[in-house]
């Protein structure tokens, strides 16, 4: 079974939501399919640049000021802690641009393993703190999908997969996608957000059956369980 992911590595919900289809899975047992995963780009915020900003600064921006970004913070790290994800929202957290880590998403998709150069960005964005365009943290990230470090260099040094994954961008945009995470389960069943693990696996049993699948929301909201441009 394909299921196709649109994420992007600074999108708190895309984590939580890769650990409850997990979930879903695990519930489904001896009955849960073989899952082919390919991971999309989605740029959450096209308009960051390579400097880095300050998270809560930027949130605040956003979101309506320094109180309303505390709430949405706590929030947001006691569902992932509950999930078992070590969010840590006090580690200096920054926005940058993330179409470095995509490229890096599409070489390891290609050359090496791209749910681990995933999982690697998601930990050093939120468990660490750690800065997306920093080449030292993406080396680092390619490392744990098997990507040598001079191919990782030499990507970043360059432009290769950029117009890739700005490709892949504007398809996303294109079918309608305006929030992550979106899932799509063998071309034909979208969720949209990270749902409860009881719903990712009655979303799979419902693939892997005859009912008819649904198409992604562009009316998502960015609230609870998802973020929206």
């Amino acid at each position: 079974m394909r299921i196709d992911i649109w994420s992007d590595v600074v999108c708190p919900w895309c984590w939580i939501g890769k650990r409850r289809l997990q979930r879903g899975l695990e519930l489904l047992g001896d009955d849960a399919p073989e899952v082919e995963v390919h991971w999309h780009p989605f740029l959450l915020d096209p308009d960051a640049g390579p400097e880095p900003v300050p998270l809560r600064e930027a949130y605040a921006a956003k979101f309506g000021g320094t109180e309303r970004t505390e709430q949405i913070l706590a929030s947001t790290q006691a569902t992932a802690r509950a999930e078992g994800l070590p969010f840590d929202f006090d580690r200096g957290q920054v926005r940058v641009t993330t179409l470095p880590a995509h490229r890096l998403l599409w070489l390891a998709a290609r050359e090496g393993d791209a749910g681990a150069v995933g999982e690697a960005l998601f930990h050093a964005h939120f468990a660490e703190g750690r800065n997306l365009a920093d080449p030292e943290v993406l080396v680092a990230a390619g490392r744990a999908g098997r990507l040598p470090e001079a191919r990782v260099r030499a990507l970043l040094d360059g432009t290769e997969g950029e117009a890739e994954v700005r490709a892949h961008v504007a398809q996303a945009q294109a079918m309608g996608i305006r929030s992550v995470p979106t899932f799509v389960i063998d071309g034909r069943l979208a969720v949209q957000g990270a749902q409860p693990p009881e719903l990712f696996a009655q979303a799979l049993r419902q693939a892997g059956g005859d009912a008819p699948g649904g198409a992604p929301s562009p009316d998502a909201a960015c609230g609870p369980d998802g973020c929206r441009v």
